[in-house]
């Protein structure tokens, strides 16, 4: 549990400068699911359709938007009423309340009918819902990320924003048109009227939110649900009447102090830190008091003198000392503090003046805290 906690937090701090933190997992499609019944690759991992994923899930480098592997959403029949099929997928966190989050994906048809598509959010597994895809508002019906769509059998963006209400645990994807999709398809070796989709991402539009600590335990969980075709309509029997409601924990949200110490702060060419320092670390520590810290990284940098080896070295070091310093000082609060040591590869200034030099030997520190 540890080195799991330890890998999360990874993920977190690797990721917070980032702005692409996919709240849906395998949304490319690539991964492919080993399911119980026949023992073959027949379905993408993390997503289930209620129809066999046989008929749904395709691979084909020279069709797919990106990679080899893409999702087929039926829309429609040629002779059969109202026959629909719909990809679900569960969230690796809950969204939060009133925040706004950003849908991406590429969709394409050869029918004139993208936009009666759309997405549903549910507390509960969609898989179990009882109301026809037809009675359904959908929580957004697709829109082209620019101008309008295009009837012809392009990809094509899609891209929206939506409004979180806070009980979200599962994404849907289906046709939601009041009107069936029935006729010819002008494919005489094909009844099923399709909507391509592939490269589907959510992520949230605040810099501050990212991915959750429970994100790698939950894509575990996640990817552990292998019951496809007659298992998972079993399944769908037992529970119609009572789908469980899910809840997961949702993103957070941090919050960065910073603080900069420069190069004079320590013994030149050494991680010894002068006395003075230790005043303006008591002061930044007591501007923390009250604060929900979540982690502290402390970077070391240098200027390109010398060596790599021994810059790499002492900007490492220099971190670690600052680590300890915090450490002491926040010892009721305990947090994660990680130390990284950059040497010249991260300089604020040009190395080629000693004014720039100066400068960029310095130790940053991170203070994430909670909101």
């Amino acid at each position: 549990m540890l080195i799991r906690l330890a890998i999360i937090y990874t993920l977190i701090l690797s990721s917070i400068n980032s702005f692409s933190q996919n709240l849906l997992t395998n949304g490319d499609f690539e991964e492919e699911n080993i399911c119980t019944e026949y023992s073959v690759n027949c379905a993408p991992e993390a997503w289930i359709t209620n129809k066999d994923g046989f008929s749904t899930y395709f691979k084909d480098s020279n069709s797919a938007y990106n990679g080899e592997r893409f999702l087929a959403i039926e829309t429609g029949h040629t002779t059969k009423v109202f026959q629909r099929t719909f990809s679900r997928t569960r969230l690796l966190c809950g969204l939060r309340k009133d925040h706004l989050y950003l849908l991406e994906l590429y969709v394409k048809s050869p029918y004139d009918l993208l936009d009666s598509m759309g997405v549903i959010f549910t507390s509960f597994d969609f898989l179990f819902g009882k109301k026809k895809l037809q009675n359904i508002d959908p929580s957004l019906f697709f829109r082209p990320a620019s101008g309008s769509f295009i009837k012809d059998s392009n990809w094509q963006k899609v891209s929206m924003n939506y409004l979180a209400k806070g009980d979200e645990a599962f994404l849907s994807i289906a046709n939601f048109s009041r009107r069936d999709i029935r006729g010819i398809t002008n494919n005489p070796k094909e009844s099923h009227f399709f909507v391509f989709v592939d490269d589907i991402s959510l992520v949230p539009l605040d810099p501050h939110e990212h991915l959750c600590r429970e994100v790698l335990i939950n894509k575990e969980d996640i990817y552990a649900q292998n019951e496809r075709h007659e298992f998972m309509r079993l399944a769908v029997r037992q529970n119609n009447d009572n789908p469980p409601i899910v809840t997961i924990p949702p993103t957070i949200v941090l919050n960065v102090d910073t603080l900069v110490l420069p190069d004079m702060l320590f013994t030149s060419g050494k991680a010894n830190l002068h006395k003075e320092s230790y005043g303006i670390i008591d002061d930044f520590c007591s501007r923390l008091s009250g604060k929900k810290i979540d982690s502290i990284v402390v970077e070391g940098h240098t200027d390109n003198t010398g060596a790599f080896t021994a810059n790499k070295k002492l900007s490492l070091d220099r971190a670690n000392v600052v680590k300890e310093a915090l450490r002491q000082r926040l010892s009721r609060v305990r947090p994660l503090v990680i130390t990284r040591g950059w040497a010249d590869k991260k300089p604020v200034r040009n190395n080629s003046t000693a004014a720039g030099r100066q400068q960029n030997r310095r130790v940053e520190l991170f203070v994430y805290t909670l909101e």
